[in-house]
């Protein structure tokens, strides 16, 4: 019989829980009693809720990285790995509940767990951006002068693929959303 990982578990519920009713209003014995185990398992791996959460946020992180790194590094052209990249966050943004909840309502409840984190992803996002940026200078299709300034505006437009209503308000499905900003990105990079 195959054991289960209790805090595994604790943390797959807590995520969640977390999704559906928020940081504040989830407390340690709601995760207790739907993961299954005692309160005092749960107090075996973590203090308090919101070491459970920074967790949930720090493991969202790594999936979210790696998963846009495969689909980057799976392409060839600069539009491609673009593509790539902006689908990718997209299609991200439900499953990773938690890194991008963040209400006007609830923002001080997430902003202590997530911002350091929520740092290191803007750091390594915008690695991935020069990296696409570079080989587009280096194979003649693009003409960026200043790599890092470009990466950092890119990655700071890019945070609007975070709030779902910047592309549901239009009512335009993410492929196309995602080809126009491609468009209007490559035009104006493009090497004249």
């Amino acid at each position: 019989m195959m054991k289960i990982n209790k805090k595994d578990l604790i943390l797959k519920t807590s995520q969640k829980l977390f999704g559906q009713f928020g940081l504040a209003k989830v407390t340690t014995d709601e995760i207790a009693r739907e993961a299954g185990v005692s309160k005092a398992t749960v107090y075996k791996y973590y203090g308090n809720k919101y070491e459970i959460f920074y967790d949930i946020i720090q493991w969202e992180f790594d999936q979210l990285l790696t998963a846009l790194n495969e689909a980057v590094n799976g392409k060839d052209t600069v539009v491609g790995k673009f593509r790539a990249h902006l689908l990718t966050k997209i299609e991200n943004l439900h499953k990773l509940i938690n890194f991008y909840r963040v209400t006007r309502e609830e923002w001080g409840h997430y902003w202590p767990y997530v911002e350091g984190i929520r740092e290191k992803f803007i750091v390594e996002e915008k690695k991935i951006v020069m990296d696409i940026l570079s080989l587009g200078n280096n194979t003649g299709e693009l003409d960026v002068k200043d790599i890092d300034l470009a990466a950092h505006i890119m990655s700071v437009s890019l945070k609007s693929v975070e709030f779902p209503w910047a592309i549901d308000s239009r009512k335009v499905s993410v492929p196309e959303f995602v080809d126009m900003m491609l468009h209007m990105m490559m035009e104006g990079l493009k090497k004249r």
